[in-house]
C-alpha cells in the first residue's frame, strides 16, 4: 500500500496542525535539517521530539538528518529516546551531507570521508541499540567497552533509510539500511536506483532487510493555475537552495493542478516508490490551506488508486 507523508521542512507548525495531519490520514510527518545554512531552519532532533509529543499514530522522522556532523553515542541516545517517546514510530533518514562544507567546519568535523563516517556511525548506533556491551574499532571511530540503556522500543532500533545519490550511498543502503530515500529524483532515477540496489544486493550476496522501503522526497506545488504553481516553485526552491531554479524546477519538482500532480506522482508509484515524503511549496503562512488541500486532492486520490490496484 502506498504511504504518504508531509514534511514541515524544518519549521515548527502549531501542534494542532500536526494533529490535523494525523487526523486526515497521512502516514508520516517529517522535517529537514541543516546546521549552518543560508536560511533559518530548526534542529531535526528537537522537531522530531516535538512531533513525538503532539501526535499518537503517524510515523515521524528527519528527512534527512546530517549524521556525520554528530557523535555516534549522542545521536544513538537521542534517537533511542525519541523511539521510546513515540512508541516505535521513528524512521531515521540518514544523510551524508557535504553540499555546504561550512557546516562541517562549524561542527569541527572533517569534510572528507564523511560517507565512511556515516557508515561507521550507523554501525555503532545499531550496536548500542542491540548489544549489552561492545567495543568498536573502525577506520575513523573507536569505542571501548560501552553500553546504552534503555534500548529503543523498536526491535533492533529505529528503521534507518539511507539518503544519497552515489554508488557508495546505494551500497550503504544495501549493507546497513532498512530503505532508501533519494530527493530531487525523477521517476526514471528512482526506478534505476531500485535496480542498482537489487544488483548490489546480489553482487554482495547480502539480502535486503525485511520490508526494505523505496521512498522518495518530492517537492510539490499544487494550484489550479499550473503556471502559477511553477512560478511559486521557482521562487520557493530558489530561496531554499540559494540558487536559480528556473530550469531545474521542471525536472525536480512536481507541479500543476491536482490532476497533473497526481499523474506525475503515479509515475513514481510505477517506478517502485512505496512511501512518499511530499514537500509542499506554499505561500507564506499558507500551511493550513496546503495541508487541507493535499488531503483532499492528493492523499485521497492516491490512496483510492492504490486500493483499487490492490483489490
Amino acid at each position: 500500500m502506498t504511504q504518504i507523508g508531509l514534511t514541515c521542512g524544518g519549521v515548527w507548525w502549531e501542534p494542532d496542525l500536526f494533529q490535523e495531519i494525523e487526523r486526515l490520514g497521512f502516514d508520516s510527518i517529517w522535517t529537514g535539517e541543516h546546521i549552518v545554512f543560508h536560511r533559518p531552519i530548526l534542529d531535526a532532533i528537537s522537531v522530531v521530539a516535538g512531533l513525538a509529543a503532539v501526535t499518537e499514530r503517524v510515523e515521524i522522522g528527519p528527512a534527512a538528518i546530517m549524521v556525520p556532523l554528530r557523535h555516534p553515542t549522542l545521536l544513538a541516545k537521542e534517537l533511542a529516546s525519541i523511539d521510546i517517546m513515540s512508541n516505535g514510530r521513528l524512521i531515521v533518514t540518514a544523510g551524508v551531507g557535504g553540499e555546504y562544507p561550512k557546516e562541517f567546519e562549524a561542527c569541527g568535523v572533517p569534510h572528507p570521508r564523511r560517507g565512511r563516517r556515516t557508515t561507521e556511525m550507523v554501525e555503532i548506533m545499531r550496536k548500542y541499540w542491540t548489544e549489552e556491551r561492545f567495543s568498536y574499532h573502525g577506520e575513523l571511530l573507536e569505542l571501548d567497552n560501552v553500553w546504552m540503556e534503555p534500548k529503543p522500543v523498536s526491535p533492533g532500533g529505529p528503521r534507518i533509510w539511507m539518503a544519497g545519490r552515489s554508488n557508495a550511498a546505494i551500497e550503504r543502503a544495501v549493507r546497513h539500511g532498512d530503505g532508501y530515500m533519494p530527493y530531487m529524483f525523477t521517476p526514471e532515477q528512482c526506478a534505476d536506483s531500485m535496480r542498482r540496489i537489487r544488483e548490489t544486493s546480489e553482487r554482495l550476496e547480502q539480502p535486503l532487510r525485511p520490508n526494505f522501503t523505496l521512498s522518495a522526497f518530492i517537492y510539490t506545488s499544487l494550484h489550479d493555475d499550473r503556471e502559477y504553481a511553477r512560478r511559486l516553485a521557482v521562487e520557493d526552491l530558489g530561496w531554499r537552495y540559494n540558487q536559480p531554479f528556473d530550469r531545474l524546477v521542471d525536472k525536480y519538482c512536481v507541479y500543476g493542478t491536482a490532476e497533473q500532480v497526481n499523474e506525475q506522482l503515479q509515475a513514481f508509484v510505477d517506478a517502485g516508490v512505496t512511501h512518499f515524503v511530499l514537500a509542499p511549496v506554499q505561500e507564506k503562512g499558507g500551511e493550513r490551506e496546503v495541508v487541507a488541500r493535499y488531503a483532499e486532492d492528493v492523499l485521497g486520490p492516491m490512496k483510492a488508486s492504490a486500493a483499487v490496484k490492490a483489490a
